[in-house]
């Protein structure tokens, strides 16, 4: 099980936002002429009216990812180690080389307890010979 879940947290792709919330070229086009930030998020508004989108930024305003060039959904954020926008983003695992996201959170948290209760048995069934070793000489275990 433990193999299993950190090869699942592995290969399961954390899920990136859907095509809707991408800027279609022609409204793409008109936020990058834009230079007022407040008609830039107006045209951000006016394409987000039908979208999930209830979460804003500080300062009100639709976020909006350059990289992607992307409206964010609620909770995603771009990983600069995958350099793609994730939603539900809890952080990037360098342990398991991926983004720990919506898709593959429950594998990451089920790869954690099968990772205690190993080291937890590991150290169980060592623990003897260890406090032996300490008290007693090992050569006199064998």
């Amino acid at each position: 099980m433990f193999v299993w879940s950190y090869w699942m947290t592995i290969f399961t792709s954390p899920a990136s936002p859907s095509k809707e919330f991408y800027l279609s070229s022609s409204e793409k086009e008109r936020y990058e002429k834009e230079f007022s930030q407040e008609r830039q998020q107006e045209i951000l508004r006016r394409t987000a009216r039908d979208l999930p989108i209830y979460t804003t930024s500080a300062s009100k305003t639709i976020r909006y990812c350059e990289r992607c060039q992307l409206m964010k959904p609620d909770r995603a954020h771009h990983c600069s180690a995958c350099d793609t926008c994730i939603l539900k983003m809890d952080h990037h695992c360098p342990w398991v080389n991926n983004c720990v996201g919506f898709s593959n959170y429950k594998f990451f948290l089920l790869f954690l307890l099968y990772s205690l209760l190993y080291c937890l048995f590991v150290a169980a069934t060592v623990l003897q010979y260890f406090i032996k070793f300490w008290t007693v000489s090992l050569l006199s275990i064998l």
